[in-house]
């Protein structure tokens, strides 16, 4: 029987999928567990072989009001609700003391991950950032103190370089717990394939929608970009509509809807290039081995462009408070407004085959 190991990842789809890598690795060597909100549970469950999820939605998910000793309870709560399954290992990948506290509670022997120091934490230099950090360091420094012999993490990691990509930390943890992740496509099986529309022009799915706003390219500019020549030339459109969202005002372009994940997997599965903002479908992409294009606007790429696509990032870095971690501190977003329809254009066309 193989150890078991937890993985703590409390944050959204997207980053569920970065975590994919990691977990296939880790299932050569141990019983892997993950600790997921509700609504990513989803994605693990679609993996060949899916692992034992515990789904727990955190009291400050998604910037709910929690105190920092109502976070610190809910999270030694629900670690030694898990001491039970005897982990030999748990890790988080985030800069987070509240999942140190909780991987901590579960009394894993090896507990791998990032302490909140400034070159590990986010966007740092942001007040409410620098703020919550300071909060979350001096926490874990408490800690320290008053558990001399049994520190949050065993295994104490530092980014090698604040720009270095999310993924490239999942593999610090890997190194230091012997494991080795595993990027090989797809990530994800693609079971239920749509049809791909006839004909011998290479597919280009869309998906014009984002969950926050200051990641949306305006619906006129998807307009003005779908009409272009070169991309009606160039490509069969097929546009990928989410439920509650509406389609584009453009004529001739195929459509599928995508209720669940298995459903957009299978629609961007059966295209050749995604086209879409710095969101979910991006990185489903990506793990599908699918080359993307992706407009960015108030996230930083560098952090987190999909998987082996960083240089088919569209953006323009003309805003001060860049990368302002989604709380806008302008009048408008102007970082994703900045993007053109040349700017995505030019990127779209180097991926026409050649004649």
């Amino acid at each position: 029987m193989k150890p078991r190991l937890l993985i703590v990842e409390l944050h959204h789809l997207g980053d569920a999928v970065l975590s994919i890598p990691f977990v296939r690795g880790a299932q050569k060597k141990y019983e892997v567990h993950v600790l997921c909100r509700p609504d990513t549970r989803g994605i693990y469950e679609l993996l060949e072989t899916p692992p034992v999820i515990h789904p727990w939605e955190p009291p400050w998910a998604d910037g709910q009001p929690c105190s920092p000793l109502g976070a610190i309870t809910a999270a030694r709560n629900q670690g030694r609700s898990m001491r039970d399954l005897d982990f030999a290992a748990a890790v988080c990948v985030w800069a987070d003391a509240r999942a140190a506290i909780l991987m901590a509670e579960t009394k894993a022997k090896a507990r791998a991950g990032f302490p909140m120091t400034p070159g590990n934490y986010y966007a740092a230099e942001l007040p409410w950032r620098r703020r919550r950090r300071i909060l979350g360091r001096a926490i874990e420094i408490f800690r320290s103190i008053t558990h001399p012999r049994t520190p949050l993490l065993t295994h104490g990691l530092e980014r090698e370089s604040m720009r270095q990509p999310h993924l490239r930390c999942w593999e610090q943890i890997g190194e230091a717990m012997g494991l080795e992740c595993n990027y090989s496509v797809p990530w994800l099986p693609a079971k239920h394939a749509q049809q791909a529309p006839l004909g011998n022009r290479p597919v280009l799915a869309f998906h014009p929608h984002a969950r926050l706003p200051g990641k949306q390219w305006h619906p006129e500019r998807w307009k003005e970009l779908l009409a272009t020549d070169s991309v009606r030339t160039n490509f069969d459109l097929l546009e990928i509509v989410p439920p509650g969202c509406n389609p584009v005002e453009a004529a001739e372009i195929r459509r599928v809807s995508t209720p669940d994940t298995a459903a957009l997997i299978g629609a961007v599965a059966s295209a050749d290039v995604l086209l879409c903002h710095d969101s979910f479908p991006a990185h489903l992409a990506a793990a599908l081995g699918k080359p993307v294009v992706t407009i960015f606007g108030s996230g930083e790429p560098d952090w987190f462009a999909p998987w082996q696509n960083r240089e088919r990032v569209v953006q323009r870095r003309v805003c001060p408070l860049h990368p302002c971690i989604d709380r806008c501190g302008m009048d408008r977003y102007i970082c994703v407004d900045a993007v053109a329809v040349a700017d995505v254009l030019q990127q779209l066309e180097k991926l026409v085959p050649t004649r």
